[in-house]
């Protein structure tokens, strides 16, 4: 059991369970645990808990979990967290909230990647960035994460509400899963989140057997013949960033591309934001010239332009989708996003990485490839009573959210406003005179 440096202990439970509440929520995230006596591992048998208020302070600790390969998913590098808070979540008077656990000896169990914003009363505590992570976690040492319980994970988070003025907890996009084991915080009261992440798991020593692992062999014939429309076009090539400029060019063509087809669909553009544009070249250069770039891009390109992108965030184990896009013109003909990923597959196949993910929400593309959905969850846990009411309304309107998607009739019928709504007005007058 945890035992907290300070005044919380964690035998405190029934006085813990009365300062954290969470507002209408059930467990819609089925895990399995091992048994309790799992919890009698010597790894927790007692812990400090430490919350740093910059991610400098946190690193140290960051680091070691890091190298010893700590459950975690892509966007839990430290150098992806830094570069966000750097270039977009700091000039949002958004404050780093990192909480650490560490054994008797001082290396670190667990660590939360937190960050504290206010929104009108509320001092809200959640994750690092936005709707451009598509997976949030901790990080965990792996028997830490089997043993730890729902208890436990309660007063720490106690504690920080008190120490640190929390009034809500929202906690997003939560994988049930960590590289195979059950995400502690599912332990808590969640709900399902909006949308569900498409993954595939890649098999094989090989990229060719990566690739089989996923495609049939009719599709992969039917991409090939594809590919081979596209390599009619001059210099026709699959290329890796591995320089600044060719990676400026590739996010530049990204930018260009997913604003056309945004605007083309009536959707509001989450890139046209310069500070996140910046956080995005940075992370493209970060590491680039030791061959581990923050965000790194992939494409397809001939003389002319850049004719399909992906960019990813990868820890070696998983590679996540941050962005795609393909060209409008005429090379779109030849399904250029599809014939990427049969190259961006056997690359990670070649490179010895296991999985790959498509990110949130469903699109017809990632299920040719991503066999597999991995449930999402949220944890809103209202602290103060201001915290429990907004809770409650956060929790029906992420459920109805979640009813729309996963109603077809009626999440069209929702695009479909939504397209008229943010139809630009001259596009609107203009069909009227027609």
């Amino acid at each position: 059991m945890f035992v907290c440096d300070g005044a919380v202990n964690l035998q405190l439970i029934s006085q813990v369970d009365k300062t954290i509440m969470n507002v209408a929520f059930h467990h819609d995230v089925t895990v399995t645990r091992q048994s309790p006596a799992a919890a009698r591992n010597p790894a927790t048998a007692r812990a400090q808990i430490r919350v740093f208020e910059t991610l400098s302070a946190a690193e140290p600790a960051w680091r070691q979990l890091e190298a010893a390969g700590a459950l975690a998913t892509p966007y839990q590098r430290f150098e992806w967290i830094d570069l966000w808070h750097r270039h977009v979540s700091a000039s949002q008077a958004i404050e780093p909230l990192i909480v650490v656990a560490s054994d008797p000896h001082g290396a670190p169990l667990l660590l939360l990647p937190l960050a504290r914003r206010r929104k009108g009363p509320l001092a809200i505590a959640g994750f690092f960035g936005g709707r451009h992570a598509n997976l949030n976690a901790g990080l965990w040492r792996r028997e830490v994460a089997e043993a730890i319980t729902a208890g436990e994970l309660r007063a720490i988070l106690s504690r920080v509400a008190t120490e640190h003025r929390i009034d809500l907890y929202k906690l997003m996009s939560q994988p049930a899963r960590i590289e195979g084991v059950a995400n502690p915080f599912a332990l808590l009261p969640n709900r399902r989140s909006p949308d569900d992440v498409y993954s595939a798991t890649l098999h094989g020593s090989t990229g060719e057997e990566a690739l089989r692992s996923v495609l049939k062999s009719s599709m992969r014939g039917r991409l090939r013949t594809k590919e081979r429309k596209l390599q009619e076009f001059p210099g026709y090539r699959y290329a890796v960033a591995t320089t600044p400029a060719a990676a400026d060019r590739y996010l530049d063509a990204f930018l260009a591309q997913k604003a056309s087809h945004l605007a083309a669909q009536g959707l509001p553009n989450i890139f046209d934001d310069e500070k996140v544009v910046a956080f995005l070249r940075a992370a493209c250069h970060e590491g680039l010239a030791e061959g581990r770039p923050v965000i790194e891009l992939h494409v397809l390109e001939s003389d002319a332009e850049v004719i399909a992108i992906f960019g990813g965030v990868n820890n070696g184990r998983r590679l996540s989708c941050m962005i795609n896009s393909y060209t409008p013109g005429e090379a779109s003909r030849w399904s250029p996003g599809l014939v990427l990923m049969t190259h961006l597959i056997a690359r990670c196949g070649e490179d010895g990485v296991g999985s790959l993910d498509l990110g949130a929400g469903y699109a017809s593309y990632k299920t040719f490839f991503c066999k597999e959905t991995e449930d999402t969850f949220d944890t809103i846990l209202g602290v103060s009573a201001a915290g429990r009411a907004t809770a409650a309304a956060l929790v029906t309107s992420r459920g109805l959210k979640r009813w729309l998607k996963s109603t077809p009739a009626l999440w069209a019928a929702t695009k479909t406003a939504r397209r008229l709504l943010n139809r630009p007005q001259h596009s609107t007058e203009s069909n009227a005179r027609q």
